[in-house]
């Protein structure tokens, strides 16, 4: 029986040293999931922001810089988890939509060095206020 232990004795360790790169691996995916989940939201909410804000304005060609500037506020373009945004209104009769695209830096977004980046689209649809009060 002794003989058996002696065999077992610093197994613990191997199997550590084994498992700990493996694990370390898929933490670091999970933060890069998470990290991209976070940003994905923020995008659907900039969209969002900016649709309400464009249905809601007297004129809302002229609301479109500020939806613009709100939406790159909160989307903080120029980090990493948004390198760069493209904004696209369209405006009908009845409906506002808004559609914004944001560069993610995966390298900046991971625990590791992650190659490349990854393109993130969403687009939100408000409708008109036609019926808005005229203030004096």
């Amino acid at each position: 029986m002794t003989g058996q232990r002696d065999r077992d004795r610093g197994s613990t360790t191997v199997e550590t040293v084994i498992i700990a790169p493996v694990f370390a691996l898929f933490l670091a995916l999970v933060v890069l999931a998470g990290r991209l989940s976070n940003s994905r939201g923020d995008v659907e909410a900039a969209a969002q922001y900016a649709a309400r804000t464009i249905s809601i304005a007297r004129s809302p060609t002229d609301a479109i810089p500020a939806a613009r500037q709100g939406a790159e506020a909160t989307l903080r373009v120029g980090s990493p988890t948004c390198r760069s945004m493209q904004f696209e209104p369209a405006v009908t009769a009845t409906e506002v939509t808004v559609t914004i695209s944001c560069v993610v830096d995966l390298s900046a977004a991971s625990l590791l060095p992650v190659p490349g980046n990854s393109t993130i689209t969403e687009s939100a649809v408000e409708p008109r206020d036609e019926h808005r009060e005229v203030g004096s």
